[in-house]
């Protein structure tokens, strides 16, 4: 990802959002944390060494390759790990707990509460089905949000502005009258943009923001 400009502008919403949208990951949960710590698992057998092993999970994260480990291979065999069987026996620990390590962050809850207190709530969410809502039912937040929309049972994906619109017709309300609140700088703010809802960008690792246009 680009290095990005400091973007510090904090203003109410004018007028006042009637509808407040959610991302999920890295905007609710912390999947980065989780996704570091399923790979360390998977890969810490072949790695004794932990410098080795750290430079293996950065590695592997690099490329992008989130649930299903098809890269495991190349990885390992550019940190000179022989044993043929590797890979496949890595996938295997990678995905056998598929939620290891996932928390909400801490103030997520208290954000969530907060918010639907004043107006209703929704989430909108790309990723497998199957991968999606169980997430959302181990987190126990299913029950907070009236509308939630995940990518594959809608058949589009964020930045697509259409899925945004979804979620505004399932819960009753124009794009005029919502914002969203997301992590990425590719899929949540550029796709909030196009489907004309203002944006928050979530950005708890504190980067800089160069992207073309700012969150609102």
């Amino acid at each position: 990802m680009r290095p990005h400009q400091t973007h510090t502008r904090q203003a109410a919403f004018d007028p006042a959002p009637k509808l407040v949208l959610f991302d999920l990951d890295d905007t609710l949960c912390d999947y980065d944390t989780a996704l570091h710590t399923r790979i360390r698992y998977a890969f810490e057998p072949w790695f004794p060494s932990p410098d080795e092993l750290a430079a293996a999970v950065r590695a592997q994260v690099e490329l992008a390759d989130w649930e299903g480990g098809e890269h495991f291979s190349s990885v390992f065999a550019r940190f000179g790990v022989s044993d043929p069987d590797a890979a496949r026996l890595a996938r295997e620990r990678f995905v056998e707990d598929r939620y290891r390590g996932l928390r909400l962050f801490d103030d997520a809850l208290d954000v969530i509460t907060a918010v639907a207190s004043h107006v209703p709530i929704g989430m909108i969410t790309n990723g497998p089905s199957d991968i999606q809502w169980p997430k959302i039912r181990l987190l126990d937040i299913e029950h907070l949000f009236p509308v939630i929309i995940v990518s594959e049972d809608v058949g589009v994906w964020k930045p697509d502005p259409a899925i945004f619109t979804i979620a505004l017709e399932r819960s009753g309300f124009a794009a005029h009258e919502a914002i969203y609140v997301g992590d990425s700088v590719v899929a949540d703010v550029p796709g909030a943009r196009a489907a004309g809802i203002r944006s928050v960008w979530m950005n708890r690792a504190r980067r800089t923001w160069s992207d073309g246009d700012p969150p609102d």
